[in-house]
């Protein structure tokens, strides 16, 4: 919270580059449920442009597979 606090006033810069990246990842049973959790990152270049998370619906049987589902 702080840092929000002090750079409240910094401008988000978005840049343009070649092609879109996108980064994927997940956390192995993290839930309750056991289930496991996603997040996503699109950038067109500099800057971030969409990101996600959320809790994955299908119970995996390890992060590996967690990671084919959050794909």
């Amino acid at each position: 919270m702080q840092y929000l606090r002090t750079t409240k006033n910094l401008t988000l810069t978005l840049e343009p580059g070649e092609h879109p990246n996108w980064w994927v990842d997940s956390l192995y049973t993290v839930h309750l449920d056991m289930c496991s959790h996603s997040g996503i990152v699109m950038s067109l270049g500099k800057g971030a442009t969409y990101s996600s998370s959320c809790k994955q619906k299908l119970n995996t049987k390890s992060s590996t597979e967690a990671e084919l589902v959050a794909i």
